[in-house]
């Protein structure tokens, strides 16, 4: 009996964690922001590479903690390795002291939180979270 409540505890955990990495995610930006992005700007963005919008404006970078799925699947697709290793990546431009523009570490709640009231902000967190949010504007998804 033992076993069956351990295998199905499995079973519920990676039921529960496809659910999780099933929910796109969304890069966004504050609503009143006009810029459209494309997948290699905001790789410039989140690499340190691009610092200001074209028409003037720090950009306000929001990165979810590497521990999380939705920074898992960012990375990977956007900046083509693993969360861990953007963080670390960035860790390393801070410590060194040639990070341009050094990004925030936030929950999912806080980033839509803070780019729907920071016109030069910008994040990504799971779609389920921004869709619907005023003062959100999503650019585009990552399945």
């Amino acid at each position: 009996m033992r076993k069956l409540y351990i295998a199905l505890f499995l079973l519920a955990s990676l039921l529960g964690m496809h659910a999780a990495l099933a929910d796109p995610i969304a890069v966004i930006v504050n609503s009143a922001n006009p810029h459209q992005l494309s997948l290699d700007d905001v790789k410039s963005i989140y690499a340190d590479r691009a610092i200001a919008w074209a028409g003037g404006g720090r950009i306000a970078v929001y990165n979810l903690p590497a521990d999380e799925a939705a920074a898992e699947i960012f990375a990977r697709k956007v900046l083509g390795m693993s969360a861990s290793e953007a963080a670390a990546a960035e860790s390393n431009r801070v410590v060194s002291n040639v990070a341009r523009n050094p990004q925030q570490m936030k929950r999912d709640i806080l980033v839509v939180a803070i780019v729907a009231r920071t016109p030069n902000a910008i994040g990504y967190v799971p779609k389920s979270k921004a869709e619907g949010k005023p003062g959100i504007r999503i650019l585009f998804t990552l399945d």
